[in-house]
């Protein structure tokens, strides 16, 4: 062989090896950076937010005036008040303690005491008698409340009590992440400390809470759920779903092992089985379980679970984290979508098998190509509107174009289906469901309403396996449905469900949807989710 030759394979090796220690590099340093969470940022810091967030009247804790909405901000973390001056401001950062975010040997937290502003109608936790009574005519700043355990005190009765005992953290004390409990260690690449482990405290049925809030859903509505309950919890165990999803936020709950923990998922279906699909990819035991704040469009598992269509108009912290402790833990199936492309030609080639977890329905045709021009819609750069309002208004226009134009008849001729591998003759449609929630399309009820008129009862179960499978006449029998004026196709039951696509057909799993062409899929049950369910308060 040629010298030259010689010389040229190896510098080609060196180089392939070059680029493979690079990429080693590089996916080491993102395997790295998941489990590296920093808890701290220097010093314990306030967080300031407008005061319009809190709905009250507010005087500054620097100058004790009265502050108006625009330019008043007050600390997500400890409700300390300033105005938004810079003289207010410095004095209020230099002057005043926030919530301790780290406490190093330490096993207990004291109180720490933040003067006046209080919520209104609160009661004295001393003698019982509203705050407000025994203030001054004048108005100020009057009472005191720790920004741990919320206990309240009127002016007399806070000089009574010894403000530098222990605090116990309160009515919400089991949902709460200790300053003392975090474990600390530092990166071998930079100074910073990151959370090594988790240490349980000696709290009665501990099971700390979790908030994970898409601030892209509901307009503001997920950044103000963030804002109100840092104020209750530790601010680090409120977070905001990132580009990178909630990895970050879920290493809390693997690191709390073996104790379980509860999860607040502020977001639509989409955000609540990201979550999920995170919790079994990770593999987190024990299993936390979800309950949600609903803020996207649809909100069919937070319709099923007892937690509402949409938000609540007033958000009031204390009634939320109530809420969650009064839900009780259930199982919620979880479906594995198996997609195999096929190329219908001899011989037929087959393509590696995608795998997408349906926690809600999946479903073929007319509602999945509505929905389809939808997320087309928003993920235009001209869409600039972020509101549940407009957002059902883009879908009531598309739902109306299906009717004038319809894109999805016949849809039966490009579809095979079987049930429990018997297969099913289909009748003429434009769109094929299957549940596994009785909730589809923002509410509407397939089980139920085939039920009606003495038919046959369907029981729909979210932990049994057993998808129900339901046939849509076109996008008017959809406005029907919705309406509660007609019933759905009915088609079957199965636990096992395979699907063959000869054609390109519109598909949606829990509200994604995507263009599906020819394939083989498959439908089945293969784990399951725990989900917080809230029942109606009895009377």
């Amino acid at each position: 062989m040629d010298i030259a030759a010689i010389d040229l394979s190896v510098e080609a090796l060196i180089g392939s090896l070059l680029a493979l220690g690079v990429l080693f590099a590089f996916c080491r340093s993102i395997l790295a950076e998941d489990v590296v969470i920093s808890i701290l940022s220097g010093k314990s810091r306030h967080s300031w937010k407008s005061i319009k967030i809190i709905e009250q009247a507010c005087f500054c804790n620097v100058c004790e005036i009265l502050m108006t909405p625009s330019a008043g901000l007050f600390c997500d973390c400890c409700g300390l008040c300033t105005h938004a001056t810079p003289v207010c401001q410095r004095q209020a950062d230099r002057g005043y303690r926030c919530k301790d975010k780290w406490l190093r040997n330490e096993t207990s937290v004291r109180h720490l005491w933040v003067h006046g502003n209080l919520p209104m109608g609160i009661n004295c936790s001393a003698c019982g008698d509203e705050v407000d009574h025994h203030a001054s005519t004048d108005p100020g700043l009057y009472g005191w409340r720790c920004a741990w355990c919320q206990r309240c005190y009127h002016d007399d009765c806070y000089k009574e009590i010894n403000v530098k005992d222990e605090c116990d953290f309160g009515e919400f004390k089991d949902m709460i992440f200790p300053p003392y409990s975090f474990v600390a260690a530092r990166t071998r690449d930079s100074m910073r400390l990151h959370l090594a482990s988790i240490t349980p405290p000696d709290i009665e049925n501990w099971e700390p809470l979790i908030v994970i809030a898409n601030t892209k859903s509901g307009s503001s509505t997920g950044a103000d759920v963030l804002s109100l309950l840092r104020g209750y919890l530790h601010p680090m165990q409120v977070m905001e779903l990132g580009s990178r999803g909630p990895q970050d936020a879920l290493q809390w709950a693997a690191k709390a092992s073996p104790r379980p923990c509860r999860i607040l998922v502020a977001g639509g279906d989409g955000t609540i089985g990201w979550v999920m699909n995170t919790i079994y990819a990770l593999n987190i035991k024990p299993q936390p379980s979800v309950a949600i704040m609903p803020l996207g469009t649809g909100n069919d598992l937070s319709r099923v679970l007892g937690w509402g269509a949409e938000p609540p108009t007033v958000l009031d912290p204390v009634q939320i984290l109530r809420s969650i402790r009064r839900a009780r833990s259930i199982n919620l199936d979880r479906y594995d979508l198996q997609i195999e492309k096929l190329h219908y030609r001899l011989p037929i080639q087959r393509h590696p098998t995608k795998t997408v977890h349906v926690y809600n329905y999946f479903s073929v045709g007319v509602d999945a190509y509505i929905t389809y021009n939808f997320h087309k819609t928003r993920e235009s750069r001209f869409y600039l509107l972020s509101s549940r309002i407009f957002n059902k208004l883009l879908y009531f226009t598309f739902g109306t174009q299906q009717v004038m134009q319809p894109g999805c008849e016949r849809i039966e001729e490009k579809l095979t289906l079987y049930l429990d591998n018997k297969p099913i003759q289909l009748p003429e449609l434009q769109a094929l469901v299957f549940l596994n929630i009785d909730s589809w399309g923002a509410g509407c009820k397939l089980c139920e309403l085939s039920n009606s008129n003495g038919d046959t009862r369907i029981v729909n179960s979210i932990s049994d396996g057993v998808m129900e499978v339901f046939g849509i006449v076109s996008s008017f029998h959809i406005a029907q449905l919705q309406c509660n004026i007609s019933k759905p196709v009915r088609i079957g039951q199965a636990k096992q469900i395979r699907l063959q696509v000869k054609e390109t057909v519109p598909m949606q799993a829990d509200g994604e949807p995507w263009m599906q062409s020819p394939a083989d899929i498959r439908l089945q049950a293969r784990s399951q989710a725990r989900v917080l369910k809230l029942d109606p308060i009895s009377t």
